[in-house]
């Protein structure tokens, strides 16, 4: 989801224009950001296959798209009784901490040389020094590292576990969806503000200064969900981009390198005209989000945007390998 608030109050122009330039500086952090964590997906895509990481036995199976769906729901759910009636908070927070932390410890082990001595001890020991650091100091640049760490993770072991059809089917579900929950129900906002209070990097945070925190007892993420522009009690801007955001429209990169047949255009890497098309697409979805988000007041769905981009330059780039529109859909 795409929201968008302006600071308001600056009566000098060059305040102004200095204010305009930090938030497009941190505007670009959060595409770098999305850029590198679905980068990072696709190059980990070779060692989680070597290593058997797939989620599903049989990508083929549109059905899977069903499971991923459901369970986005659940875990909703979940979010959303925590917050309204104040159970469970501290213990969802314990568990998701342990769930970043066994995935970013999966990246490590995945990435290491099984000859390199420790190399067993080593995931173990980041992935629970990961946990710690985010236990006792959830500062806004730790989330962002460890989002993008085990957002390129996620990204990997979806991406490979699911082919281009199962995929689509999935983010036309997830556009859908998120459209519903920011436009119709609303409840995406109050996700947020969830999420905002157990800090964990289920978003990119790229304030304006660094003098801006997490670590007091504010909530700049309350009323908002995925990019957005809020307001600290310092008056520094921040974007904001959810983690979701960059993991569902990544896989269908990771899906294209690896089942579309198409030639690969880096050595060891599955990257081909399809997944490069998926790439560049998501990146133009990025700037309609955030052109929308600037000439539009209020809160946006980010994933029609995002997976509408991914999925015209996922065909573009299938049509520029040879590949027709039903194979690439895998109708056929």
């Amino acid at each position: 989801m795409n929201g968008g608030r302006r600071r308001e109050g600056m009566s000098d122009a060059a305040g102004e224009d200095d204010s305009d330039d930090r938030q497009l500086l941190a505007t670009a952090g959060v595409f770098v950001l999305y850029a590198v964590t679905v980068a990072g997906g696709v190059v980990l895509a070779e060692s989680y296959l070597a290593a058997g990481l797939k989620a599903f036995e049989d990508a083929q199976q549109v059905s899977n798209s069903g499971i991923i769906f459901v369970e986005v729901l659940i875990a909703t759910g979940v979010f959303l009784l925590a917050q309204r009636f104040g159970l469970g908070k501290s213990v969802l927070r314990v568990v998701l901490i342990l769930v970043f932390g066994y995935i970013v410890a999966l990246v490590v082990g995945t990435t290491l040389p099984a000859s390199l001595p420790g190399a067993v001890v080593v995931p173990i020991v980041v992935g629970a020094g990961l946990a710690l650091v985010l236990w006792v100091y959830p500062e806004w640049w730790v989330l962002d590292v460890a989002a993008v760490v085990a957002g390129a993770g996620m990204i990997a072991q979806f991406g490979i576990s699911l082919a281009p059809l199962p995929i689509v089917v999935l983010l036309v579900a997830m556009a859908v969806y998120d459209a519903y929950s920011v436009y119709v129900s609303g409840h995406m906002q109050t996700l947020a503000a969830g999420i905002g209070d157990l800090k964990l990097p289920m978003v990119f945070v790229v304030p304006t200064s660094w003098s801006f925190t997490l670590l007091d007892d504010g909530n700049v993420f309350e009323a908002a969900t995925g990019e957005a522009e809020e307001e600290d009690g310092d008056g520094v801007a921040v974007s904001i981009l959810g983690l979701g955001d960059a993991i569902f429209p990544g896989m269908m990169a990771v899906s294209a390198g690896v089942y579309v047949d198409a030639p690969s255009l880096v050595g060891g890497v599955p990257l081909n005209a399809p997944a490069v098309g998926a790439l560049v697409g998501g990146l133009v979805g990025m700037v309609a989000l955030q052109y929308l988000a600037t000439r539009v007041e209020g809160a946006h769905a980010g994933l029609p945007a995002l997976n509408g981009g991914v999925l015209a330059g996922y065909l573009l780039g299938a049509a520029v390998a040879g590949v027709g529109p039903v194979t690439a859909l895998g109708l056929a």
